[in-house]
Formats: structure tokens, C-alpha cells, sequence
């Protein structure tokens, strides 16, 4: 093995095979894991690792920096029953899109042993999932959340955020519960959303109806409805796990949609534009930011 820092990147699937893909010629030797072992053939094939261990307990003992790219439960798991066998003063962190229980799990699973653990959620990702949508750019100009378990060093922290930023991502760092209710408006109830106005406009026990609204939806119908086809068992189990947050998020989502309806039967529509101009205005207003986060990065 050669003397570049080892990172070992736990699950291949799109984050986990785009991050290895982002790493290469970046200074580490990636170790890949998947349970299945024709996932980590692939990612030798395709150069989004450089060596691919038969077990789970070879690639993290081996490790200077371990990713977990799995999904929540296995994650929380991987964490209690292999805890031991990282090394001391090693590195530990995820890309779950929550981060409150993983973060307990990491604190209680790593107290005394000396591994850090600071969890990450990189703001990207598509619909798809499986190493097959992997691609290299997935992270570029991402934000990042960082959440460093109790007890975890400084030096930890600056380490995780200059991989990311190894990376052009913009680092935020933010309790593990404070993210959980921020994402729960930010994320989690626009895939509700999605999902609901997909069923909503598609659904017709009338085959000519349903031929009709299908030909009546167009690029407006696409771009808002693209990520009502993300995988359903992944985001049963983060609302379910993020329950009260996304509830609340959803209230104040109720009083909004409420109140436009409420304008459209009375038939204030002066109010209604004034409405519709500020949703206009701030979504600008947050185009113009990422544009600029983006520019910046870029100079």
C-alpha cells in the first residue's frame, strides 16, 4: 500500500460510489466496501476505489478517514457492532440526511476508544440511487453540514471540513437536532409534496382521463415532480425517524397553502399576486445566492 491517506467509503451506492469517483487523483487511497460483492467489482471497474476488501472489519481497520454512505439503519448498526475496530484517533463520518440519531449512536458507540466522529450531510443528491448514477461532480459546490458527536476534538472538525472543502463545498456546522428540523422544511416535506402532486394529477380510475392528464403535464409537471421518484423505503424511514420535525414543517406549510386558497375563493387576487411576487422574489433571491456561493468558490 502506498503512503497516501486512506479513506474507506462503507456502501457504493450514488453517494457513496460519486464520492469515491470525486476523490480520485485527490491525494488518498480509497478502500470500497459493499455486502454485495458484485457492487464492489463494479466500483474497481468503473475507478471508484482502488481496493475493495472482502470484509467489513478489513476496511475500516485500515482507515484513516471512514465514510458511511448507507442508509440510516445499517449505519446506526455498523456503528455499534463495529466500534472496536477502528483505530485510535482515526476519523469516523457518515452521509445520512439526518443526523440526530446517528450522531447519539456515534457518541455512545465511540466513547473511550478514541475515534472522532463528526457527521456530514452534503446537500446533493438526485432521485436515483445505485453506483450505476454515480458521477464525480455529484458534491461540487454542495453545502455541507457538519455535526461533531460530544466529545469530539477540534482538529477532528477542521479535518472534516477540509475534505469537504477538498471538494469546492461550503461547510455549515450545526447541532444534530437543529439540522434534523431544519432539513425536515428544507427536504424532507418537499418529497411529501412531490409524491402528493404526482398522485394527485397522474392517479384516474378513468384510462382516458388518466391518457389526458398525462398529456397535459409537461417541463412545469417534470421539474416539480422529479423527486417523487426517489426511492420510497429510504424516505418512509427518514420521516418516519424525523415524525415530529417534518410534522411541524408541514403545518406551517398548511398555513400557507391555506391562506393563498383562502385569497382564490375570495377572489382577492391583488392579494394573490402580491402572494405569488414574493414566492417569486425569494426564490430568485436564493438563485442569486447559490450563484454566488458558486462563483466564489470558483475565483
Amino acid at each position: 500500500m502506498d503512503n497516501r491517506k486512506v479513506i474507506a467509503i462503507v456502501g457504493l451506492g450514488l453517494l457513496g460510489g460519486s464520492l469515491g469517483l470525486a476523490l480520485r487523483d485527490r491525494g488518498f487511497h480509497r478502500i470500497g466496501w459493499s455486502r454485495r460483492p458484485v457492487t464492489c467489482s463494479d466500483a474497481l471497474a468503473i475507478g471508484a476505489v482502488d481496493e475493495a476488501p472482502a470484509s467489513l472489519e478489513d476496511a475500516i481497520k485500515a482507515a484513516d478517514i471512514t465514510v458511511l454512505a448507507t442508509p440510516l439503519a445499517p449505519t446506526v448498526d455498523i456503528l455499534r457492532e463495529q466500534a472496536l475496530n477502528w483505530r485510535r484517533g482515526c476519523l469516523v463520518t457518515d452521509l445520512g440526511s439526518l443526523k440526530h440519531q446517528i450522531v447519539t449512536a456515534a457518541a455512545a458507540a465511540f466513547q473511550g476508544t478514541g475515534v472522532n466522529f463528526v457527521g456530514s450531510h452534503p446537500m446533493a443528491g438526485t432521485e436515483k440511487s445505485g453506483l450505476e448514477f454515480a458521477f464525480p461532480e455529484l458534491y461540487s459546490n454542495a453545502d455541507v453540514f457538519l455535526c461533531p458527536a460530544p466529545g469530539c476534538s477540534r482538529e477532528a472538525v477542521r479535518v472534516m471540513a477540509d475534505f469537504w472543502e477538498l471538494l469546492s463545498c461550503r461547510i455549515y456546522e450545526m447541532d444534530s437536532e437543529r439540522h434534523d428540523q431544519l432539513v425536515a422544511r428544507t427536504s424532507h416535506v418537499l418529497h411529501i409534496l412531490a409524491s402528493v402532486l404526482a398522485r394527485s394529477i397522474l392517479r384516474s380510475d378513468s384510462a382516458k382521463e388518466q391518457r389526458e392528464r398525462f398529456c397535459g403535464c409537461a417541463t412545469g409537471f417534470r421539474d416539480i415532480s422529479r423527486i417523487a421518484a426517489s426511492s420510497p423505503a429510504m424516505w418512509r424511514e427518514i420521516i418516519e425517524l424525523n415524525q415530529s420535525a417534518v410534522l411541524i414543517a408541514m403545518k406551517d406549510f398548511e398555513q400557507e397553502y391555506f391562506y393563498v386558497k383562502d385569497l382564490i375563493e375570495r377572489g382577492d387576487f391583488d392579494a394573490y399576486e402580491q402572494c405569488f411576487d414574493e414566492g417569486r422574489r425569494l426564490r430568485n433571491q436564493w438563485v442569486a445566492y447559490k450563484q454566488k456561493e458558486a462563483s466564489g468558490r470558483q475565483h
